[in-house]
């Protein structure tokens, strides 16, 4: 998306055509249908904590692509944010173990 914002054609129609533009829409739409797919696997406790890996993968993708500066301090929220997503996937118990007929497994 800031691609396409950086190398769109500033209040005009044609920018919508910018292929940037179309690649990230594209790109939105097949995340779409991937987490869709992914929600049959999964259960979304278990799932869901991974949407916030997108606060470590675009600042880690912006210093890569786009030369952007995080702070200390925010290199220690992306640390606390994967160690949460750490915490909360090994905590759900997985649905087969649930079911265990001699009690909770979990």
């Amino acid at each position: 998306m800031k691609f396409a914002a950086l190398y769109s054609i500033k209040f005009s129609l044609f920018g919508i055509f910018n292929i940037w533009l179309i690649a990230a829409v594209a790109c939105l739409g097949i995340s779409f249908l991937c987490w869709q797919m992914t929600l049959r696997l999964k259960p979304i406790s278990f799932l869901h904590p991974f949407c916030s890996l997108v606060y470590v993968i675009v600042p880690a993708l912006s210093v890569l692509f786009f030369q952007e500066i995080i702070s200390l301090k925010y290199i220690a929220g992306i640390c606390c944010i994967i160690a949460g997503v750490y915490i909360t996937s090994v905590s759900v118990c997985p649905p087969e173990k649930r079911k265990h007929p001699e009690g909770s497994a979990c």
